[in-house]
């Protein structure tokens, strides 16, 4: 005879969860930034659907280039609000994940939401790093740099971070494509170096890429 017990205990377990009150139209929300975007922002909604009062304790998202707050602290039922949540892009690139935790005095378990903001390149490199082999010639390696459609970036300097390593700028078409041209001063032995290519966008905005040159 199969026993009857665990499937008892189970019922019993999720006859006792609480229900949650707070209703979210979504809990992840996904975007991509423009050009240029300093901040993004992402709004939570919820209705509360319970027969009491819901009151917001706390907010908290897991980075300090992310805030977050409610629009209010208490929702009576029926009500709706939004948790405002503002992504501070900077010189950020790539996809980032952020979560925030809303915890209530209605749930023992607080929600989770997330915000994922994909932050594209404004140049694109290739390569993005070159190398030598230990003892052969120390030659110019280069580097194109081509700055995406619809926007023009005027790169005027390349300044490497060792002093040792020589780089030089060339501009193929201004405001949408340059090389760089990068040479260790030997090859007896290891050595690296990040070349920081420095321009300027049309509105103004100072723009800093980076490109990498190793002998290993």
């Amino acid at each position: 005879m199969i026993p009857r017990r665990p499937l008892l205990c189970c019922l019993l377990a999720a006859a006792v969860l609480p229900a949650t009150a707070l209703e979210w139209k979504a809990q992840t929300l996904d975007f991509t930034t423009a050009p240029f975007q300093a901040t993004q922002d992402a709004v939570f909604a919820f209705t509360n659907t319970g027969h009491k009062p819901v009151t917001i304790l706390e907010v908290e998202s897991n980075c300090d280039c992310l805030d977050a707050a409610a629009d209010r602290p208490v929702y009576a039922p029926g009500e709706s609000g939004v948790i405002k949540t503002s992504f501070h892009v900077g010189d950020r690139l790539g996809l980032y994940e952020r979560r925030i935790k809303v915890v209530t005095d209605e749930s023992p378990e607080p929600v989770r939401l997330l915000v994922r903001i994909e932050v594209p390149e404004l140049v694109v490199l290739t390569p993005r790093s070159v190398a030598w082999k230990l003892h052969e010639p120390a030659v110019e390696k280069s580097v194109d740099l081509a700055v995406i459609p619809g926007v023009q970036i005027t790169f005027a300097r390349v300044q490497p971070t060792s002093g040792d390593f020589a780089a030089r700028l060339e501009t193929v078409e201004a405001g949408r494509r340059y090389r760089v041209y990068l040479k260790p001063p030997e090859t007896t032995a290891p050595a690296n170096a990040a070349f920081r290519i420095l321009g300027q966008a049309v509105s103004g905005q100072e723009i800093v890429v980076s490109a990498y040159g190793n002998v290993r």
